[in-house]
């Protein structure tokens, strides 16, 4: 069985998360009797970026399909959640269910996907300083005298 989303009230319909998004949900999780096993109401909404693995498989899904300001029932077969592992108080082989807001959509800011970038090799921040803006030659030594430690420089605003 695959999760199941059901939409109780749309959202913008424009954007949606992808990879390195931080994605900010409120939601409500439940067992199949109905037990609340976690909340992030009445508490800050939970984040987390988008394709890092660091929520169940569920979760990123419903975010990849999602917009700001969306309500939805998710249902979570447990091969989509915590699999036959019992975590907290949620036995293993559960199948979770989720009343979801996802509150806002961020993408990455250049530092956060630098980090990211550096973690994964040259190929990939070559890759994301040029989405950025930002590369080229590096810049090549001038007529002047070489800069030490200790040097000034004057700077001039207008």
């Amino acid at each position: 069985m695959d999760p199941r989303l059901v939409v109780l009230s749309p959202g913008d319909g424009l954007h949606f998360a992808t990879p390195g998004d931080t994605v900010t949900v409120h939601y409500t999780g439940t067992l199949d009797d109905g037990t609340v096993f976690d909340s992030s109401r009445g508490k800050q909404p939970f984040s987390f970026v988008q394709g890092t693995h660091s929520v169940i498989p569920c979760f990123e899904e419903a975010a990849g399909v999602m917009s700001p300001g969306e309500s939805a029932e998710l249902t979570c077969p447990a091969a989509y959640g915590y699999g036959d592992r019992q975590v907290g108080s949620i036995p293993p082989n559960s199948t979770l269910h989720f009343q979801l807001q996802l509150v806002k959509v961020e993408p990455p800011t250049f530092w956060s996907a630098l980090m990211k970038a550096s973690e994964q090799g040259m190929p990939a921040l070559q890759q994301l300083m040029g989405a950025f803006g930002v590369g080229g030659a590096p810049p090549s030594a001038g007529p002047g005298a070489a800069a030490a430690a200790s040097s000034a420089m004057p700077l001039q605003f207008t």
